[in-house]
């Protein structure tokens, strides 16, 4: 059921944009740093601001994902020590303490 959400949704974002690139097919020119120029459609300029957002966010948050990533790995160590212990003290023979 998420799965289909997913796509419906991926597939309405792209049909959204598909109009806003075809309504904004003006083209218009952009300035960088060091006297760069570039001219084009509207659409590919969001696009590109678009893209460039997500991949700094992505590499904003990888360094979280890494860390917690790390504290899993730890923690499931942790774990397997545990359950050996738990399993040598079944183990043991117990003696009657009256």
């Amino acid at each position: 059921m998420k799965r289909i959400f997913y796509t419906v949704l991926a597939l309405l974002v792209l049909l959204v944009g598909v109009a806003f690139a075809f309504q904004n097919r003006q083209v218009v020119e952009l300035s960088y740093y060091f006297g760069l120029h570039w001219s084009g459609p509207l659409s590919i300029a969001l696009l590109a601001a678009f893209t460039i957002g997500v991949v700094a966010g992505y590499l904003a948050s990888m360094r979280t994902v890494v860390r917690m990533q790390r504290q899993l790995v730890q923690a499931r160590k942790e774990i397997r020590q545990i359950e050996q212990e738990v399993i040598n003290l079944r183990s043991l023979p117990i003696k009657d303490a009256i």
